[in-house]
């Protein structure tokens, strides 16, 4: 578990005909990342795909809107990529003919149901200060005409001319944020107006000729029309629909979609004109695993595992039981661990909910936390790392006696922070000594792997040595001779593997020994600020709570709640940016370097394939 997993160079044959077929079961079973080697033939290409699936894209633009989505996909009836994408093509183009009309139509339908809108909200309120509707109308006959715009609300005022006569109507609708202006003046005087609207980003509304009669009559002829409207447009798209079931669109989409899936992955697979060599690495422990899905869609291969090719690196596979899975994401910010590098993130599923609930000591806002990052999970899946934080607050909850940032519900089975500072802080630094011998430990361990066992001994067990000793020499002062004796220890040992001029390897050795000394004191005293933070927590706790207090019967539970509230957001934040730099600069700097490559495994088409 600690050390990741290897992949394994496979290579497949497969009949061409059940290429797609083929590409598709190892995609759904993720376990599968495709590199060509020394191919045999040259890279899979389907003939003539190119403008096909630039002639799809261009339908794709205009008519993406109206198409169904894509339904299931059958990839084993695809044994000729090329010509079931001309054939697909084709009949989407078929269906356009027959749907561009109605599309036409759905478009004029659109632009008159918000013109229609825009008169309704402009007579519900307008109420009855609109001129006579019938005037509108037939405005424009002579020298005097009328305009409705519609502008944002509260914009600045337009300079009209003197004859123009202007009423404005606020909108009355928050979600639209527009008023109504309606201008009644001579027509060349308008003129002039329509440009000032223009530069103010304003819509027309164009009153309908035979909109007519009074504003009670006008509204509910608007509420008819729109009605009659929205029959249409139903229709219509009752029409689209059936069109779309007619070509069988969804499945033509489909299959277009395993087609350009099969042609982007094309580079990584070599084929003759009547085999495919498929190769790459694989997760798969055995060959029955890794042919078992394309055996399940009745499609035959031949797989083996040879020797990977000369100079190529396998990616490294971190093999965690689910509850550490979560955790991966630590040792991913500074690399993938390579196949000789310990994979620290069962250790971290230990010791960052540890430091978080250190730091964030709580039993009731540990458990807001907990329900808070189950219920968010599947939503934001990093934030299922809330839950091991929030059960960690809880347990230290119960050893500093609080609650809802109170000290007063329940005792402390271990102290009170504000009341024993200093003895937490020393705790903090021995929680930070203990993860770093884990660091420690783990690089010992990746000597091991490598093979370099002998260079260890020479110079990081003196290191080991001597921090041995300055931890036990708290208890035990006769232990702080350790500390010289592992500087001599790392002198000798850098004299002892040079081949070079052993004084000069003995003097580098110590002043090696001396940095690396200096660096994991500081990293071992940096650990004091999860005491600290521990400390500034209980310290706004008291805060609010003192706050709270002051504020009489009712205000109380209106502080102390929106006090906890300011805790969890601003206390979590801070206390998740702590432990995480905690384990990157203090913890993973002592073996992880990050050298491996990440398992990226060939995604599938976004379509999913009949049962």
């Amino acid at each position: 578990m600690l050390r990741p997993r290897p992949c394994r160079w496979f290579e497949l044959i497969a009949s061409r005909d059940d290429v797609a077929g083929v590409m598709e079961a190892l995609a759904r079973a993720g376990a599968v990342e495709l590199q060509t080697h020394a191919p045999r033939a040259a890279p899979l290409v389907i003939p003539a795909a190119e403008r096909a699936l630039e002639h799809f894209h261009e339908l794709a633009r205009t008519h993406r809107a109206h198409w169904p989505a894509a339904g299931s996909a059958g990839t084993a009836h695809i044994t000729d990529p090329a010509a079931t994408l001309a054939a697909q093509v084709g009949r989407l183009d078929a269906w356009r003919v027959q749907a561009d009309p109605l599309i036409a139509e759905l478009e004029r339908l659109d632009a008159q149901a918000r013109q229609i809108a825009d008169l309704a909200r402009l007579l519900a309120a307008a109420g009855g200060r609109l001129p006579e509707p019938g005037l509108l109308a037939g405005a424009g006959r002579f020298a005097v005409d009328a305009r409705i715009y519609a502008l944002a609300a509260h914009g600045p005022a337009s300079s009209l001319p003197p004859g123009v006569l202007q009423l404005t109507v606020p909108g009355g609708d928050q979600a639209a944020d527009e008023d109504f202006v309606v201008l009644v003046g001579r027509i060349d005087d308008l003129g002039q107006v329509d440009d000032q609207f223009a530069a103010r980003k304003a819509r027309r509304i164009d009153w309908p000729a035979d909109l007519r009669g009074g504003a009670p009559q006008a509204a509910q002829e608007v509420a008819a029309r729109r009605r009659t409207l929205e029959q249409r447009r139903a229709a219509v798209e009752g029409e689209l629909r059936a069109l779309a079931q007619q070509h069988e669109l969804a499945r033509v989409l489909a299959d277009i979609e395993v087609v350009e899936w099969l042609i982007r992955h094309g580079s990584e697979v070599s084929a003759s004109e009547r085999l495919v060599w498929v190769t790459g690495w694989t997760t798969a422990p055995d060959l029955g695993h890794l042919c078992a899905p394309v055996e399940g869609q009745g499609l035959r291969c031949v797989a083996q595992f040879p020797a990977p090719p000369d100079g190529s690196e396998p990616p490294s596979l971190l093999a965690n039981p689910p509850w550490v899975r979560a955790f991966e994401g630590f040792a991913r910010m500074l690399g993938q661990p390579g196949r000789n590098e310990g994979d620290p993130s069962p250790l971290v599923a230990l010791i960052a909910p540890l430091l978080f609930g250190f730091m964030f000591g709580d039993v009731g806002q540990g458990a807001v936390l907990c329900l808070a990052g189950w219920w968010l999970h599947k939503r934001w899946p990093m934030l299922v790392l809330l839950v091991p934080g929030g059960l960690m607050a809880m347990v230290f909850g119960l050893l500093f006696g609080t609650v809802f940032a109170r000290e007063d519900l329940i005792p402390a089975l271990w102290l009170h922070p504000l009341h024993e500072p200093v003895k937490l802080l020393i705790a903090a630094v021995g929680l930070g000594a203990l993860v770093l011998v884990g660091g420690l430990a783990l690089s010992a361990l990746q000597a091991f792997w490598r093979r370099a066992v002998r260079a260890w001994w020479a110079h990081e067990a003196a290191l080991v040595l001597a921090y041995a000793g300055a931890l036990a020499g708290f208890a035990v002062p006769e232990a702080f001779w350790l500390i010289p004796a592992g500087a001599l220890w790392a002198a000798l040992g850098s004299a002892w593997a040079t081949e070079g001029s052993r004084p000069g390897a003995f003097a580098g050795g110590l002043a090696q020994f001396l940095e690396h000394a200096l660096q994991l004191a500081v990293n071992t005293v940096s650990f004091a600020r999860v005491g600290a933070f521990a400390l500034a927590h209980a310290g706004l706790s008291v805060a609010v709570t003192g706050v709270a207090e002051a504020s009489g019967a009712l205000g109380y539970w209106i502080v102390l709640l929106l006090g906890n509230l300011l805790i969890l957001v601003l206390e979590g934040l801070v206390v998740s940016i702590q432990t995480t730099r905690l384990l990157l600069f203090e913890f993973f700097v002592r073996f992880l370097e990050g050298t491996g490559r990440a398992f990226r495994p060939l995604p599938p088409p976004l379509v999913h394939p009949n049962p």
